[in-house]
């Protein structure tokens, strides 16, 4: 069978994008929810996704990566690869980035997603099919204060989408990104009302997003069979 890894998925985006790869597939795609924090959400997802199946593992780790890669394929055999894991947390001033810190969002946010497109692209390569897409962040481009790392994390992210698009587009294998604004989850909520309205002054349609929107960006990624290497921005216009 051909499998649709999604991770993060129990978070609000990558709920959301494992939600419509099944609906919009008709169930062709059999869905693999990884999750590394919230058990109950996970589980919930997976109920109410027919023939799912969930996978905890901490990405950030060479072992965690190891066992996401063995369950799919006791599975079936890896289709597409949505990068979606990621965090945005430490905070920290440039002037007061901390080592701790820096390891931190660079290993789940850059580390991880890189060696997750290595070893799926080998395994799609073998079949000369299959696509990943890996969720950025219009923050790769836009400077917000306490940010500086996990832009970084999420620029290099696009520069490796490229340079991934270019090296196994011959071998069958598109790598696309997407890049949402504010969307409106569980990592947003928190946002003081002060510091939201701020946020929305800079998006051009004065809102902040659906993660429906970015699923179905992701599913045009997977399903447009001439994009690759394409960076796809779904931030309401707040990086013009």
């Amino acid at each position: 069978m051909d499998i649709a890894i999604v991770t993060g998925a129990s978070g609000g985006i990558g709920a959301a994008i494992a939600k419509l790869i099944h609906e919009r597939s008709e169930g062709q795609l059999t869905l693999c929810l990884h999750y590394n924090g919230n058990a109950v959400a996970a589980q919930a997802l997976s109920d109410s996704i027919p023939n799912s199946f969930i996978v905890k593992a901490d990405l950030a780790t060479a072992e965690g990566r190891q066992a996401l890669r063995d369950a799919v394929l006791a599975k079936g055999t890896p289709f597409a690869l949505i990068n979606n894991a990621g965090i945005d947390k430490p905070h920290e001033p440039a002037l007061m980035i901390s080592e701790e810190g820096f390891d931190k969002l660079v290993a789940t946010n850059l580390k991880a997603p890189l060696f997750l497109m290595r070893d799926f692209a080998k395994e799609m390569a073998r079949n000369e099919s299959g696509v990943i897409v890996n969720i950025s962040s219009v923050l790769a481009r836009k400077a917000v204060v306490g940010s500086a790392v996990y832009r970084a994390t999420k620029a290099a992210l696009e520069a490796l989408t490229q340079q991934f698009a270019s090296e196994i587009g011959p071998k069958g294998v598109r790598v696309v990104a997407v890049a949402p604004g504010f969307i409106e989850t569980a990592m947003t909520k928190d946002i003081p009302e002060e510091q939201r309205a701020g946020i929305k002054k800079d998006v051009a349609l004065g809102a902040f997003g659906a993660p429906e929107a970015i699923a179905e960006t992701v599913w045009h990624a997977i399903e447009n069979q001439y994009l690759n290497g394409a960076v796809i921005a779904v931030d309401g216009g707040m990086a013009l």
